[in-house]
């Protein structure tokens, strides 16, 4: 178990941030994965095949990746909605001796390939790194990251919101089943054992669709502890089928109100969900204008972006329709 301990002040500290680069190294360890779980297997298969002849340099599958990836590899974010590329370039410009460091640390005098080159060749490889991380982006997450970006922004957005209205610990104690807030300390349910704190360092929280489960980050020199943990909504990403409420939503809405109601459970904006529903954005807009006037929805702008989402009115609605039976005729 990992025990991490926060003072009152640590806590206020606790912020979230999106990344591309985590997203990156969480989806690699699927594709090592013998028997994916069916929700990611047919994204499996199809990038697999995609990757074929794509020379990815130290991320090649052909070598099996470790357990543990070293910090260096997955940078904190600083930007709370961080770009690819510059977190690309953050790998790419670190230190040969942090590079040393990061592999000691994991590995202590025996790292296993691809890491054991990189303790000879630090600047070589971390430049091989890099460029396989940009070609790997490419085949395998530029075509979904608009679906997996929204995801996680409106994750990013409801756990705000927690953490505005409720407080950090609220938020952390229902995170992930693998991590229990005990104030004043976080337990992480994992193989590793040992004890940290924070020490005026903050908290970094980042959501992602390909977390199989908690992720931890340290970074000395920025001074930060991150967890990466899947976001809610995560399993319907990639669904093929929507939950039936025999109809009544449909019957009370019509059928396109309802459809865009069903799928705020998850919030977005508006061109994410005329992407996701295969609806015109105009259509998708006159909807959210009747849907937020009824007073079903909260609206959230973030940076340049709108998101939508059910409030509480919304959310009650549809799973009233969705758990109450349909009355039989005689």
């Amino acid at each position: 178990m990992i025990r991490i301990e926060l003072t009152d002040e640590d806590l206020g500290r606790t912020r979230l941030a999106l990344s591309p680069l985590w997203e990156l190294v969480a989806s690699l360890f699927w594709l090592h994965k013998e028997e994916p779980t069916p929700e990611y297997a047919p994204w499996v298969a199809r990038t697999r095949e995609a990757l074929r002849g794509v020379e990815l340099g130290p991320l090649d599958l052909d070598i099996q990746l470790p357990r543990y990836v070293p910090d260096f590899a997955a940078p904190i974010p600083t930007d709370p909605l961080a770009s690819l590329a510059a977190e690309i370039e953050s790998v790419r410009a670190t230190d040969p001796a942090v590079v040393r460091a990061d592999i000691a640390e994991g590995f202590a005098d025996d790292p296993p390939p691809p890491w054991d080159a990189f303790v000879a060749r630090p600047s070589e490889m971390v430049d091989r790194l890099a460029d396989g991380m940009h070609a790997y982006w490419e085949a395998a997450l530029a075509d979904d990251w608009p679906r997996l970006r929204a995801v996680v922004e409106g994750e990013m957005l409801a756990r705000a919101r927690a953490l505005a209205l409720s407080g950090p610990a609220a938020v952390l104690e229902e995170l992930h089943p693998s991590l229990r807030w005990r104030h004043p300390a976080i337990e992480l349910y994992q193989e590793k054992h040992y004890e940290m704190h924070l020490k005026g360092r903050p908290l970094v929280l980042i959501p992602l669709v390909f977390a199989r489960s908690v992720l931890m980050g340290v970074s000395e020199g920025q001074r930060a502890v991150a967890i990466g943990y899947q976001a809610r909504g995560t399993s319907a990403l990639w669904a093929t089928d929507t939950v039936s409420d025999d109809g009544r939503l449909d019957l009370l809405l019509g059928q396109g109100r309802a459809t865009v109601l069903r799928a705020l459970e998850q919030p977005a904006t508006t061109t994410e969900l005329a992407r996701r529903l295969n609806y015109a954005p105009s259509t998708v807009s006159a909807h959210l204008d009747v849907l937020s006037r009824a007073g079903l929805l909260d609206r959230h702008r973030v940076r340049r972006s709108v998101f939508y989402g059910l409030n509480e009115t919304g959310a009650t609605l549809v799973a009233l329709l969705a758990d109450i039976p349909a009355v039989l005729s005689a």
